[in-house]
Parts: C-alpha cells; structure tokens; sequence
C-alpha cells in the first residue's frame, strides 16, 4: 500500500455523531492519499462502533488515550503519523471536498512553507454556544459601557483589525476572521497563526522542535499557536489559503465538559504570551497587562451573572502565570 502524504490527527471522547460528519466528508475529499489517527479518549457513546463502519472508506488507526490532555493527544499521534504533512483537527467539524487538496497544493508551491490554515467558519446557528461571539455582539450593540468597552476591545486589543485572519496580536488577543464566510473572499497570505481546528505543518518540522510542548497545563491550549510560531521562529513560513475551508460546528457533548478552566487558560496564556510575542517596547508590556486586567474582569462577570464562580481562578491564574514566566 503507498504511504500516506498527509496524516490527519483527530481527537475525540464520546462526540460519536459529530465524528461520524467529520469522517463523511473525509471520505469525499478530491485529495485521496491520506490516514486518519484518531486518538480516543475513554469514550462511552458509540464512538468506536461509528469508527468501525468507516474502516472500509478511510484508512483509520485508532489510538487510546487513558490520561486527559490534547497536547498529550497530539504528540500520541504524532509518533504514529506516516506522513509528511501532519494535520490537527477536531472532531466537530465538516470540511470542504478540495480542503486536503488546498492545503497539500500549498505546501508543494514552496518549500519554505512550514504550516498552512484555512476558513475556520462557524454556522449561524452554532455561533451562540461561543461566548466570546455572544460578548462581541454586546460590544456592538449593547448599552453605553459595552459599547465603550467595545471600542477598547476591537480598537486598542485588537489594533483595529478584529476580522483579519490567523493573526496574534501584541496584547495577546487573537483574530476572529477565519469564523466568518468572508474569510473565504480572502486571498491567500502570510499570517502568523495557525487555527486550532486547521492547523497543518510539516511533520519533520513539527517533530524536530520536539513535538507538541508538554508545559501547557490541563487540557494544553495554547499548545498548537506554540508549536505554529516555534516553526516560523525556524525561518518558514505559516500561509492562510482560503480554499483550505472547513465548518467548524463546536459540539456540546463529550469534550465540551472537559473545556479548560479560567486557571489554566490564564497560566497558558502568559506562558504562550512570554514566549513567542513579549515586547520590550513599554507600550506593549502596558498593552499586555491591560489586556490581563479585561480578561480578569471578564472572567469576574462570568462568575457573578452566571454562577459560575470557577471563573474566578483566573485571579490566581494569571498571579500564578506571570511568577511561572519570570523563574
């Protein structure tokens, strides 16, 4: 049997009708020569039974995974890959029929490109089970004060270009432009993120700065945009392509209860942020930790109109993020 060029890792844990979409449409890609690592975590629905059914189509190796972790799922994947091309994905996507072509088309155009991303876009009807979506509609829309806090949000953060695609901003934010079907009028370009549900490298790349960073903590966000700016730090290119299209269709059941904690979030944050994008320059250390402060009020609100009081771990979060990053 010829060897796969891509290798397409998904994880999973117990989303076996979301997984099932995303097989489907792998099985109707025009780009042919690929496998499928599924790393599935204790799951308890009908996930490897669906797996199953798909052992004909796709060719599909299963790895189990008994400890959580999705930088702890990826690098499990990563040993296995065959391919040249290792892809990160998730399991509550639909990707487009010329998806795998785009990308493998991509990576063949030159050389020195090392990671290549596309449209992450969400549907309509998947977009309110996002709450930093639901928050940018209150900064549009909302009262007096949202819409100020909107202006310092979209202006200042996000340097005024919120809808750009597959970018890192100085604070720390991130762009929201590959969720929208506008992204897909884009042309193809130079960016400096890889997004996490399509996130593609070289795998001789990815395994020579050693894999997926095991430091980012719970389940390890912030793991992928590390490893994506680790490989441009190598002198490669990351290349937005708009062809390189999926639908994101963000899933409630399974890993949904497993999101990471405001601590964890806070921690990987400073972590990623220290790492690949502190500035010297006293604007943008006075930028960064005034994004700090709204992200921690943020949380706050989280805490108190939703009873949610675990958010108020990103106090200690971030206190224990910023004395992590300076031992």
């Amino acid at each position: 049997m010829k060897s796969p060029r891509i290798s397409i890792f998904i994880p999973t844990g117990s989303r076996a009708s979301s997984l099932e979409r995303v097989l489907e449409s792998l099985t109707k890609q025009s780009y042919k020569n690929f496998e499928v690592l599924i790393v599935d975590y204790k799951s308890t629905d009908n996930t490897l039974v669906i797996v199953k059914n798909y052992l004909k189509k796709l060719r599909i190796k299963v790895l189990n995974q008994t400890k959580k972790g999705l930088s702890l799922a990826a690098n499990l994947s990563l040993r296995s890959a065959k391919g040249e091309i290792f892809i990160r994905t998730d399991d509550d996507v639909i990707m487009s029929v010329g998806w795998l072509k785009a990308i493998n088309d991509t990576f063949e155009s030159d050389k020195r490109i090392g990671g290549v991303t596309g449209p992450t876009v969400i549907p309509n009807k998947n977009i309110e089970l996002r709450d930093l979506f639901y928050f940018e509609e209150k900064f549009k829309k909302g009262n007096l004060l949202m819409r100020g806090l909107g202006k310092v949000y979209f202006g200042y953060f996000m340097e005024g270009s919120p809808y750009a695609v597959s970018r890192w901003y100085r604070c720390g934010a991130f762009s929201l432009g590959t969720n929208f079907k506008e992204s897909l009028k884009q042309p193809i370009q130079e960016v400096s993120n890889l997004e996490a549900c399509n996130f593609s490298v070289r795998t001789r790349l990815l395994r020579k700065i050693g894999g997926f960073d095991m430091g980012y903590t719970g389940v390890g966000e912030y793991h992928e945009p590390d490893a994506a700016l680790k490989i441009k730090k190598l002198g490669y290119k990351l290349i937005f392509n708009p062809k390189a299209m999926l639908n994101h269709c963000p899933s409630q059941d399974g890993f949904f209860h497993d999101r990471p904690s405001s601590f964890g979030r806070m921690t990987n944050f400073i972590r990623f942020h220290q790492a690949h994008l502190k500035s010297d320059k006293l604007q943008d250390k006075f930028r960064f930790a005034l994004y700090l402060l709204f992200l921690n009020i943020f949380y706050i609100y989280l805490a108190i109109t939703r009873r949610q009081y675990d958010q108020l771990g990103a106090i200690p979060g971030t206190i224990t993020g910023l004395i992590n990053t300076k031992n």
